[in-house]
């Protein structure tokens, strides 16, 4: 059947390293016994020119800020790394959106041999696609994007919908913990445990061998990464109650190795500041937008991407190059698009949003939690097979 080029997501993460580490047939074996499955490292990560300028979201650095000076502090780390990163790379800082990238992914299609091409991407993976049949519509395959990003939301509206999903999926993490005797806080308040803990370590940080210490926001910053991403919740959940224990027993490394505060995630800046800026006016318009997340969300409050983004792009010395817009597309055949009901990282508001947008689109949401739907529910996995396979669409609107 060709070729069907795959992006796991992102943005700022690479492709082809998965492939070269078997990870695709383990994840998609039907597909490979059909298509030749290939994929790539955008421009900026992992082989093609991968940026390291240091932290973006600096240990230490407030993420919340409370006062102006604080907010002001992030804003220079912003600006700090930025600044780095213009220095190292130059040019490139400026050639990072995902439009560009799009029309490398033509450039592939074409040393592919393709007239066409099949697509299948997920989370960030999504708005690539989205991109690429705004710019080629005549040139779009079977396409299959999972996980939505809206371009039309905005980076207040993305924010508040992820907050939502997050409270709702920490709440059902509480109640898996108070259920099962294997979960590590079993027994206990898990929410009390979670803000005694967060608060904690507020007032005094914890240290953590080869990191710098483990702060309150640190540990909050975590939580993107380590609520279950799967709707068979076992061994993500088990692990986020084991970190909870721990760092409450002195050891927050889990915290240190996976948050956003500290990590070393410059491409995910600069390409999320291309596309996806923050937007922040000022200290008043973060308060503001905290204080909305903290009424929505009580305890998970703008601990999400969407909040992340627009910290880390606060100060970001770069205009972006293809900031938030609706991404209409015509006259490409019809596409896919799928998401689950509860999505904590790409809530379903975008993919209804973007079906809006897609002429001739159809829209699949299944009844699950977890981002992607491909990897969350059977149901949905089955139609994108079959249509990725055998051209088999669903209706224009369906769930399952």
């Amino acid at each position: 059947m060709g070729t069907l080029v795959f992006n796991p997501g992102g943005p700022g993460s690479p492709g082809g390293s998965l492939f070269e580490n078997g990870v695709a047939d383990r994840l998609l074996p039907e597909l490979r016994e059909r298509y030749d499955l290939v994929s790539f490292d955008p421009r900026g990560t992992g082989k093609s020119s991968d940026l390291d300028c240091g932290p973006v979201l600096r240990a230490g650095v407030p993420v919340f800020p409370k006062t102006k000076r604080e907010y002001d502090a992030m804003v220079a780390s912003s600006r700090a790394t930025g600044n780095a990163c213009l220095e190292q790379h130059g040019e490139l800082m400026r050639n990072l959106d995902t439009r560009t990238v799009a029309r490398d992914m033509d450039a592939l299609r074409n040393g592919l041999g393709e007239a066409k091409l099949n697509f299948l991407g997920l989370s960030y993976g999504s708005f690539l696609g989205t991109t690429y049949a705004q710019l080629f519509p005549r040139r779009v395959g079977r396409m299959v994007i999972d996980g939505i990003l809206d371009h039309a939301q905005g980076s207040t509206r993305l924010m508040l919908d992820e907050a939502k999903v997050m409270e709702d999926g920490f709440n059902r993490f509480a109640r898996w913990c108070s259920a099962d005797a294997t979960c590590a806080l079993h027994g206990q308040d898990v929410g009390a445990v979670w803000d005694r803990l967060v608060a904690r370590a507020d007032r005094r940080p914890i240290p953590v061998e080869g990191h710098e210490p483990v702060d309150g926001d640190t540990i909050r910053m975590a939580l993107p990464d380590l609520l279950p991403k799967t709707d068979l919740a076992g061994d993500a959940w088990a692990e986020l109650a084991d970190g909870i224990a721990q760092a409450v027993g002195g050891d927050a490394s889990l915290f240190a190795e996976v948050s956003y505060v500290g990590g070393n995630d410059t491409a995910y800046a600069a390409v999320s500041c291309m596309d996806f800026p923050g937007e922040l006016s000022g200290y008043a318009d973060a308060r503001a937008r905290l204080a909305a997340a903290k009424r929505i969300a009580p305890r998970v409050g703008a601990a999400v991407e969407g909040w992340a983004i627009a910290a880390a792009c606060s100060g970001w010395p770069i205009p972006p190059s293809n900031p938030w817009q609706p991404t209409p597309v015509k006259d490409a055949p019809p596409i896919l698009i799928t998401s689950t009901s509860d999505d904590p990282s790409t809530p379903v508001t975008g993919a209804r949003g973007l079906a809006r947008q897609i002429r001739g689109s159809r829209l699949v949401v299944a009844n699950a939690f977890g981002h992607t739907a491909f990897f969350n529910s059977p149901c949905a996995r089955a139609k994108i097979t079959a249509y990725l396979l055998e051209g088999t669409l669903p209706p224009r609107y369906s769930t399952c």
